[in-house]
């Protein structure tokens, strides 16, 4: 687009374009350092909330649970994993699932032990309390995060409509979780993700397990490619997991 200039001259002066998109849809907007006075973990506990473009407060929407790694915070995938601009894009862009993504501060409880009653008796209804939440969530994480992960939706299957760990660390303990659940069909469907080149996680082990969730009759897809443990890598794992959230929400 050009108009005249107005300073009279000959040359036409430059606007600079619109995005229509942008016009077109609202914002996202992230709300950072919210936190509850936790009983379970006895201190104040922050979580951030992503709230998605041409966010209606009076909408239900589903939840995605989006946990960081050992060393970070709630803020981690916002600040070095651009989650709210991957997030922005699977929904303008790509016509994605609107939906809310949580991420909460775990600190390096592994979201195990008191943490997990946190996770499920206070923050999971303060979260779906404070938004129209319309029963379907989901559960995603990197490396302790991917623990997490694999750990909530082995143990509370029926909470989650899909789980996608990102280079997850494991422990022997999963098979045992899977083997409580005599119903394989209440299990979500999982993705493990793991970079080739990464040393920090034992890929072994993330194979194994989920060989050993196939044999199980639950559904897994595995995933190895090229990468490290590092934030590159995650941010390409990121848009997937929210296509099969976004999907195992309809």
């Amino acid at each position: 687009m050009i108009v005249p200039s107005a300073c009279g001259g000959d040359e036409p002066e430059k606007v600079e374009q619109v995005d229509l998109k942008e016009l077109l849809f609202a914002n996202s907007e992230v709300k950072k350092g919210l936190a509850i006075d936790s009983k379970a973990m006895k201190m104040r506990m922050k979580y951030d909330v992503y709230l998605p473009p041409k966010f209606d407060s009076e909408m239900a929407y589903p939840i995605l649970y989006l946990l960081h790694g050992a060393g970070d915070d709630q803020d981690a995938w916002l600040d070095k994993g651009d989650a709210q601009k991957i997030a922005d894009n699977y929904i303008k862009n790509q016509g994605g699932t609107p939906m809310i993504i949580v991420m909460p501060d775990a600190q390096l409880t592994f979201y195990m032990g008191n943490y997990e009653q946190y996770l499920h008796d206070e923050l999971m209804p303060e979260v779906e309390g404070r938004y129209k939440f319309n029963g379907k969530r989901a559960v995603a994480g990197l490396s302790m995060g991917g623990f997490g992960t694999l750990y909530h939706a082995l143990k509370y299957p029926a909470k989650f409509t899909c789980a996608y760990a990102m280079s997850p660390a494991t422990a022997d303990t999963f098979k045992a979780l899977v083997d409580t659940q005599s119903d394989k069909s209440v299990f979500p469907p999982f993705t493990i993700e793991v970079g080739n080149q990464d040393t920090t996680v034992d890929n072994a082990a993330a194979k194994d397990l989920a060989d050993y969730m196939k044999d199980k009759g639950l559904s897994v897809e595995y995933i190895a490619r090229d990468g490290i443990h590092y934030w590159n890598f995650w941010q390409e794992c990121l848009p997937k997991a929210l296509k099969k959230a976004g999907d195992s929400f309809k």
